[in-house]
Parts: structure tokens; C-alpha cells; sequence
């Protein structure tokens, strides 16, 4: 596959798990089912505190400086996603970090960093992009789910 090829892939691919990440979100805020949580966290450090990243709901590989964490996850499938925004400045930190995990792949198209790693029994599955608002700031949605 050519890189020309890849690039509308890749930004295809991203749009969809952000869409498909904010729906399962605002599905899972207006949902009854007890299976169904939904976590915000002002910032990487109180998710910690608040025991999310331990318990596998918010990825351990953020950047650093990610903060207005919002997740969802399904206490009975294991699956879960989640969005979050950090300062641009971050960006190559964090794909130097995203490169030292064992087994993780980093891809980029343009302004698209697509990133992938295994932990425990969980896949995740992150893409990262441009805030449209502020050249200052990134968003990242992720996606996790089990590994079988």
C-alpha cells in the first residue's frame, strides 16, 4: 500500500474511532444499565488517584501533561474508551514514551498519530490529533478492549 494510499486511511480511520468514541460515551452518560460507568478526571494524576489507570480503564501510556479525562467502560464486556487533551508540546515526549513500550506501534499521516499496545489482558488503541480550536492543544480519543 503507497503512503498516498495510506494517508485517507489513516484520517478515515481516526474520524471513525472518534465518532465511534464519542457515541459509545454519550450512549453509556444516558444509559440505565448498572454494567456501564463513566469516569472524568481533571487530569492524568487524579485518574491515578482515583485508581482508573491500576484498574485498566484509562490507559497507563497518556502524555504526561493530558488533562479534562473523560472514559467509559462496560463492567461486563471489559471494553471501554475514552478522550482526553494535552499541550501540543507534548506530542514528541509522548511518541518517544509510545516507542520504549514493548510490542507498541506508532504510526503518523500528517497530523494523525495513531498509536497501539497490549497491557495485561487489554489492547489499546489510540489516536491522537490537532485541536481545531487552539494550535496549542491535542485531543486523543482511545478505544480498549480484551485480548482474546
Amino acid at each position: 500500500m503507497t503512503e498516498a494510499m495510506r494517508r485517507p486511511l489513516f484520517i478515515i480511520a481516526g474520524s471513525i474511532l472518534l465518532l465511534v468514541g464519542a457515541f459509545i460515551a454519550r450512549k453509556a452518560i444516558g444509559s440505565g444499565d448498572p454494567d456501564i460507568k463513566f469516569s472524568h478526571h481533571a487530569n492524568l494524576s487524579s485518574a491515578r488517584r482515583a485508581g482508573e489507570i491500576e484498574r485498566g480503564w484509562v490507559p497507563e501510556l497518556l502524555p504526561a501533561g493530558s488533562t479534562d479525562i473523560m472514559e467509559t467502560h462496560n463492567l461486563d464486556t471489559n471494553v471501554g474508551t475514552g478522550t482526553f487533551k494535552f499541550p501540543s508540546a507534548d506530542l514528541d515526549a509522548f511518541k518517544a514514551q509510545a516507542r520504549q513500550v514493548a510490542g507498541a506501534e506508532v504510526k503518523e499521516v500528517s497530523t494523525i498519530t495513531y498509536v497501539v499496545y497490549s497491557r495485561d489482558s487489554s489492547r489499546f488503541e489510540l489516536v491522537l490529533t490537532p485541536d481545531p480550536k487552539t494550535a496549542e492543544a491535542m485531543i486523543g480519543v482511545w478505544n480498549m478492549k480484551p485480548v482474546r
